[in-house]
């Protein structure tokens, strides 16, 4: 049997989800404590059962447990985009936001 995977104290965590033209970053966020994922995720579901349901699971109710229980913080930040197919004219950045 694997050892679990864990996320790390002090990592920094991109949270994403979907796919193609439904993918997005949630945001990045610091890891403050040690902690499974996968079973924060299985608590999580036991204590919403309707969620276990194919296109019912609620990505921010996930993420929002993970803030409440202090695992997490999030991040503010800015996009450094370096281009689409190789022409420098797409080129932009957008800072984080102040405050």
């Amino acid at each position: 049997m694997s050892e679990p995977k864990i996320a790390k104290a002090g990592k920094l965590l991109c949270v994403d989800s979907g796919a193609y033209s439904d993918y997005i970053v949630s945001g990045f966020f610091v890891v403050l404590r040690d902690f499974d994922p996968h079973a924060e995720l299985e608590a999580h579901l036991d204590a919403n059962p309707a969620q276990r349901e194919a296109y019912h699971f609620k990505e921010d109710s996930f993420l929002a447990a993970l803030l409440a229980k202090g695992l997490l913080l999030e991040v503010g930040y800015g996009t450094l985009y370096l281009t689409g197919y190789s022409s420098h004219e797409e080129f932009r950045f957008i800072p984080a936001a102040e405050g």
